[in-house]
């Protein structure tokens, strides 16, 4: 399942459950849209037809993601109305798009970026092995998760990471907030990790 927002929008992908309204389509959801802290979804593109992994935002707007069915990097201007090929194709755990619009994914040979939107990706020379992968609210800063569930921090526009910590066992998602606060989702439920208990600050 993918999920993103855009300006308090959510965009989503996945398959649907026992509950999921039929207009939402099966056996795949395609990209669905929900203006209200997902209280009610619409369907938006390929309902029924796709399943969307990876869904990421950047801060212009511009939406990008990967199918199941297709490793190749598509990108949408209009909400996940209509999407195109970038002309990557990666075998992308995670997408997440930083403050200077840097495309950043996980895969199993590591971090790529790219600089164009997804046109062309290059090894983010450095970096740890990253699995998990989001951003803050504001895009400034960038968290990962790595081997031995290491927890990882970058600044936007920065090439350096800092290991800020370890997430508990079998992590499933990481956030942080706008000030360095760390959030870890997994099966024993959701973790915090505050600037204060960090092995090293971010700045």
């Amino acid at each position: 399942m993918g999920l993103t927002s855009i300006d308090g929008t959510l965009i989503a992908s996945g398959h649907p459950g026992p509950d999921t309204p039929p207009e939402l389509g099966a056996p795949h959801l395609g990209i669905i849209r929900s203006t209200d802290t997902a209280q009610s979804w619409q369907p938006v593109a390929y309902t029924g037809e796709k399943d969307f992994h990876v869904l990421a935002a950047g801060p212009s707007g511009t939406l990008y993601g990967i199918t199941t069915d297709n490793p190749d990097i598509l990108t949408s201007t209009d909400q996940g109305q209509t999407w195109a090929p970038t002309g990557s194709a990666l075998p992308a755990f995670n997408l997440t798009v930083d403050a200077d619009e840097r495309l950043i994914a996980s895969t199993p040979d590591g971090l790529q970026v790219s600089l164009d939107g997804g046109g062309r990706f290059v090894p983010w020379d450095g970096a740890p092995l990253i699995a998990l992968l989001n951003t803050s609210p504001d895009r400034q800063r960038i968290v990962g998760i790595g081997s031995g569930n290491t927890l990882w921090v970058a600044q936007a526009g920065s090439q350096a990471w800092e290991q800020v910590g370890v997430a508990p066992a079998t992590p499933q998602a990481v956030a942080i907030t706008d000030t360095g606060d760390i959030l870890i989702a997994g099966e024993s439920g959701l973790t915090a990790l505050p600037v204060s208990k960090q092995l090293t600050s971010p700045n």
